[in-house]
């Protein structure tokens, strides 16, 4: 098995084919608008090679993720490919396995993907992020009484002053971003049928606030893939705008903006929902974890941690799987190991252990799901592999009880 670097000159037909099997373009020429350019702006892509060809392609992205007030370097594992011929060789998890610990060892604190299904990237030590809400409704059923103002339209061309949008959106607790502007290119470029609206409210006119989507037939639905906001008055004017739409568009779907509720902002939605439950147009919502997180770096991760409750100190018992998919020589093996943990005020892990202490054993998953709030210790200890004492459990539970994280940028 040998897994290298992607060269364009060398793999690109290669890996357009690999993604014509996959089904994610229709032709191997379909690579002037994403392919291509998707993978020239990679921070680092690999090749999985079989009988000198690339048969299984893997891209990331270096960017950021906030955790609560903070902001922490990640890693994005943004598509993951193998070839037909190449299915059930590994060859997916050892590149992924590369890819996370080069992002590891240039300062990533922690990677994220959008994963294809549950289980295969727990192998690399992934752990399964919160639940997303994908909701469906009439845009005429907004109870927003705000007014708009005419938008401007926009189109993929526009990427740049879309990514600096999306850069400067208002977050919240586990959002993530990524700095290089020609990933939202490519991604913009993908979307069929696309349309876009925005304003330009910054001070130097910059887009301040939109939405980017998906608009299909006459009367929808539209799908809203992409939208940003700062200000909740900029947010209640998108709101309008959608509801604008109402008088031709029957059905919008989105998923839901963060740490928001759409449905406290709709007329009847159980009565819209029960008189739609079928068809191309049936209004309601349905929730899907879909994207996966670890940590790449425990002491960088709890040194950024501010936790209100009393503190919590423990041995930590880290199991981390990334081990077994990396060669016997590679330079980082994953965090795997013994530590000394304090959750509270002023978090820390250290290497070491301290026999006056209880003791947490965990796989990098599920430790990683407890830290960013996607389940509490007493629900990860049956449904994940994460044990401790009962008095433990209690305790992590009263102490890391940060907010639901929500990434705001699909990758």
């Amino acid at each position: 098995m040998d897994i290298r670097d992607y060269r364009a000159s060398k793999d690109l037909r290669a890996v357009r084919r690999i993604w014509k099997e996959c089904g994610w373009i229709k032709n191997i020429e379909e690579d002037g608008t994403f392919v291509e350019p998707f993978f020239e702006a990679a921070d680092d892509a690999l090749v999985g090679i079989l009988d000198g060809e690339a048969e299984c392609a893997v891209h990331g992205a270096n960017g950021d993720i906030t955790y609560q007030d903070e902001c922490l370097p990640m890693g994005g594992v943004m598509a993951v490919t193998t070839s037909r011929v190449a299915r059930k060789r590994r060859f997916a998890a050892r590149a992924t396995a590369e890819l996370v610990a080069r992002q590891a060892i240039s300062g990533m604190a922690v990677s994220a993907l959008g994963m294809f299904d549950q289980g295969f990237y727990n192998q690399v030590g992934f752990g399964t992020g919160s639940y997303e809400q994908h909701i469906r409704f009439d845009p005429a059923t907004l109870t927003i009484d705000s007014d708009f103002r005419p938008p401007r339209r926009l189109e993929a061309k526009d990427f740049a002053a879309v990514h600096a949008a999306m850069c400067h959106r208002r977050r919240t607790h586990g959002s993530v971003s990524f700095p290089n502007a020609d990933i939202l290119k490519a991604e913009l470029n993908w979307i069929e049928e696309p349309f876009g609206l925005g304003y330009f409210d910054g001070p130097n006119g910059e887009l301040t606030h939109f939405i980017f989507g998906t608009a299909k037939a006459e009367h929808g639905p539209y799908e809203i893939t992409w939208q940003a906001w700062q200000t909740p008055t900029q947010l209640f004017e998108l709101l309008a705008l959608i509801r604008s739409l109402g008088d031709q568009v029957y059905s919008v779907s989105m998923l839901e903006i963060g740490d928001l509720q759409i449905q406290d902002l709709l007329r009847q939605p159980i009565r819209n929902r029960l008189s739609n439950e079928k068809g191309e147009y049936r209004s309601g919502s349905d929730s899907l974890a879909y994207w996966q997180i670890r940590m790449l770096d425990l002491p960088h991760c709890l040194g950024k941690t501010s936790l209100p409750g009393p503190d919590v100190r423990f041995n930590l018992t880290l199991t981390d799987p990334i081990e077994a998919q990396l060669p016997p020589n590679a330079s980082w093996k994953g965090i795997g190991g013994e530590y000394v943990v304090r959750f509270g005020e002023q978090s820390s892990a250290e290497s070491g252990r301290d026999s006056s202490l209880p003791t947490l054993s965990a796989s990098v998953g599920a430790f990683s799901r407890l830290w960013l709030g996607i389940r509490p210790a007493s629900s990860l200890a049956i449904t994940d592999d994460l044990q401790g004492e009962e008095s433990l459990l209690n305790g992590l539970d009263r102490t890391v009880r940060p907010p639901r994280a929500h990434p705001g940028w699909d990758f």
